[in-house]
């Protein structure tokens, strides 16, 4: 059982980083982004042996913070961190992570052109799971993440739609026993209102699935361009 449990901590960890994707598609040279979100959800998983059906359902709530840089019109970097916890107390489960990607521009914003982006990096990842009546069980593993990012929205900026397509790969032999790693692809969208010059509120919806779990998150944010 534990390693079933080991895996699906995986899965609001990833959600925190999707609370938290890249700030923006269309980033500019010389400018910051800074942004932090909230999220709460569900996911679908496979239950421990001992279940009596084959699926459960558990809560989760995640956050998620990133920052980007452009270094020019073209080429961006930027960092995350997310921390989930699933909200349930058999197991008790922490997650705590955080990568540094670099990201290449494609297709520039003119007018109400879209833009779109791709991006990869690297990270870590932090597990801890602590089940009921069992030892408690903790790892820190590597992520290897790639995605894209698109901008879609009017030229003067007052909101932008940014759907987004990502895989990430969780590699490490704990807590996992007998899996060699974990494969999750997410796909979502944010929406951007512009509440002032430099303030954007962001509303978003991540959904999430893999080779052990399925969820859904609906997230809050704030983005701040400096």
């Amino acid at each position: 059982m534990k390693s079933i449990l080991g895996v699906l901590v995986l899965v609001p960890l990833m959600e925190a980083f999707a609370v938290a994707q890249e700030p923006t598609a269309d980033a500019k040279e010389g400018k910051f982004y800074l942004e932090g979100g909230l999220g709460f959800g569900v996911m679908t998983m496979a239950g421990p042996s001992t279940a009596s059906k084959g699926f459960d359902s558990i809560a989760e709530f995640a956050a998620g913070f990133g920052a980007q840089y452009g270094i020019t019109d073209q080429v961006s970097v930027f960092t995350k961190l997310g921390l989930g916890v699933g909200i349930d107390d058999d197991p008790g489960v922490f997650t705590f992570g955080m990568t540094f990607d670099g990201a290449f521009k494609i297709v520039e914003k003119k007018g109400d052109t879209a833009a779109l982006s791709a991006y990869a990096g690297l990270g870590f990842l932090r597990l801890d799971v602590d089940p009921k009546g069992a030892p408690s069980d903790d790892a820190t593993d590597f992520v290897f993440e790639l995605g894209v990012q698109g901008d879609f929205g009017p030229a003067d900026g007052t909101w932008s739609l940014q759907p987004f397509f990502q895989i990430q790969l969780v590699g490490g032999p704990r807590p996992f026993k007998g899996y060699n790693g974990v494969l999750q692809i997410a796909g979502g969208a944010k929406l951007l209102y512009k509440l002032s010059d430099n303030l954007y509120l962001e509303p978003s919806i991540t959904f999430q699935g893999g080779n052990f779990s399925d969820s859904v998150v609906f997230g809050i944010g704030i983005q701040l361009r400096l």
